[in-house]
């Protein structure tokens, strides 16, 4: 990939994050303190002025650096299976959402899977009870 097509990919992520915490761009503008049509700008193409900007809009927007330039995750499978890398991108991919929604969601996936986790252990703690008790009586005849 080329540099701009980089610096595009870069681009719309910015104006998505802005587009989805903000109510204009005017008030993102007035929220990071720079000059106005700053915004409108970066949606001309006119200026790139956000790449100078990337450590204050990653602090802004709660993301790290490498997710607004689309650095791939570090893949080092001795820590994270493949089927937790992709529940983790699927995850980032949601910080576009509103805050509220994307805490919303959080809260629904944790509360899913503890469930999932409980249920299982349940249904373990069944059937090793069972496979116990089958064992007693096995040996009682």
């Amino acid at each position: 990939m080329n540099t701009k097509e980089n610096t595009e990919r870069i681009r719309a992520r910015i104006l998505a994050l802005i587009e989805s915490e903000y109510e204009s761009d005017a008030a993102f503008e007035r929220a990071m303190g720079i000059a106005d049509k700053t915004v409108n700008n970066w949606r001309r193409g006119r200026s790139a002025s956000f790449m100078r900007m990337l450590p204050e809009l990653s602090e802004r927007f709660k993301v790290n650096i490498g997710e607004l330039m689309d650095i791939p995750l570090r893949r080092d499978t001795s820590e994270l299976s493949e089927e937790e890398l992709h529940l983790l991108h699927l995850f980032r991919r949601s910080r576009s959402m509103p805050e509220k929604m994307r805490h919303a969601l959080r809260e629904t996936l944790e509360k899913t899977i503890t469930l999932y986790i409980s249920s299982y252990s349940e249904i373990k703690s069944a059937s090793s009870a069972r496979a116990k008790r089958k064992s007693r009586e096995n040996k009682g005849d």
